[in-house]
């Protein structure tokens, strides 16, 4: 029954179309929707002592301090420096459609740092991200505060903004960016965006 009322909906909605084939759409049971939405092989993980748990497509890691938010949180901790040097900090490969970017900053005299995670910040695309990255750059600028852009693998990045790995092991792992070994689209989009918002 219900499959005659199916058949008598769809051919009064779709006119022209073949039945057979909206019904072989309608059966379906969705498994080549779901191939983009993959497990992680956990065994390729097992050996990563960082990794508190895996759900599906998202890996946690351990936390072991507290990361901050650059749009709330910047002017905060950079006004308790002495003498702040902000360190940019992009993925070598974009976790999202973007590079996204993650800011450390640190103070040259008593050498504390503190972290702002990933997901405010970008120098692709027109929207939220490279408006962050201009504000960011403003205040920076107002300032007079110095700052640094560096590319890192993007498991150390996500490892960073989520307070898994300190600053100081991460930053030997970091390349500066006009030295880092990138593609055009890189060169151009990225690297040429960000040369442009950080000018004075």
């Amino acid at each position: 029954m219900l499959e005659k009322l199916i058949e008598m909906a769809i051919s009064g909605v779709v006119g022209n179309f073949s039945y057979d084939k909206v019904k072989k759409l309608l059966s379906n049971s969705g498994e080549e929707n779901n191939a983009t939405v993959k497990e992680i092989d956990k065994s390729s993980f097992e050996q990563d002592p960082d990794i508190e748990s895996i759900h599906g497509p998202n890996i946690y890691y351990k936390r072991n301090y507290r990361t901050f938010d650059i749009q709330n949180d910047l002017e905060d901790v950079i006004s308790l420096m002495r003498e702040p040097v902000v360190h940019i900090v992009l993925e070598d490969k974009p976790s999202t459609a973007w590079h996204l970017a993650l800011v450390v900053a640190e103070d040259k005299i008593t050498s504390e740092w503190y972290v702002f995670s990933k997901g405010r910040l970008a120098f692709e695309g027109s929207g939220g991200g490279l408006s962050q990255s201009k504000a960011l750059f403003k205040k920076l600028l107002d300032k007079n505060i110095p700052f640094s852009a560096w590319v890192i693998d993007q498991i150390s990045s996500e490892k960073l903004s989520h307070g898994c790995r300190l600053w100081p092991e991460m930053r030997d792992k970091c390349i500066p960016i006009l030295a880092f070994e990138k593609s055009d689209y890189f060169k151009n989009y990225v690297l040429g965006v960000f040369s442009e918002i950080s000018k004075p």
